[in-house]
This record gives structure tokens, sequence and C-alpha cells, in this order.
């Protein structure tokens, strides 16, 4: 291999544009980053919403509601396991998935 093939990551000094695309990279991940803190901090922001919609607009407003999060942690736990995570690793991938964007309130 010569010095125009290698990968970046191999060993070599980045240039310029490789360096500013690894810093935005970086910026993105702390950016969305969440964590199981926030995590449990969105579960008990959803579980106070849907007792509110249980105390002011009924029991059927409350199961919508309350339905509608736990399709989304289903759809999040599929995609977990399609993305290749299997038991508690799945199941903590969809969790905060569905409930970590406490963390950036």
């Amino acid at each position: 291999m010569n010095g125009a093939e290698e990968e970046v990551g191999s060993g070599r000094e980045l240039n310029a544009h490789e360096r500013v695309l690894a810093e935005d990279r970086r910026v993105m991940r702390e950016t969305f980053r969440v964590t199981i803190g926030g995590a449990h901090t969105g579960l008990a922001a959803t579980v106070v919403v849907v007792a509110l919609f249980a105390a002011v607009g009924g029991t059927a407003w409350a199961l919508a509601v309350g339905g509608a999060v736990a399709l989304c942690f289903v759809v999040a736990l599929t995609a977990a396991v399609g993305g290749g995570r299997r038991g508690r690793a799945a199941v903590t991938r969809a969790y905060l998935l569905t409930f970590g964007w406490a963390g950036w309130l």
C-alpha cells in the first residue's frame, strides 16, 4: 500500500480535512450522548404526564398516551435487536432510546 491508499486510523497523521471531520464527529457524539440517569428522569416525567392525562382526561387518554410510549419502546427494542444487541443490552439500549431525551433538558 502506498501513502495515498492508507486508511484513516492506520497510524498516520490526519490531514486538516480529516481533523475537522473527526472533531465534528466528536462534538456530535457529545451533543447526542444519553445517560441512564437522563433515561430515568425521562421515565419519571412520562409517568407524571400519563398520570396527569388519567386525572384530567380520563382512563382512555392515559391508555392512549401510555400505549404510544410503549409502542416507541417496542420499536426501539426491535431496532436494538436488529442492530445486533441481545438480552439486557437490547433492553438497556431501547430504554435509553425511549426515555433518554430527558438528559437534554
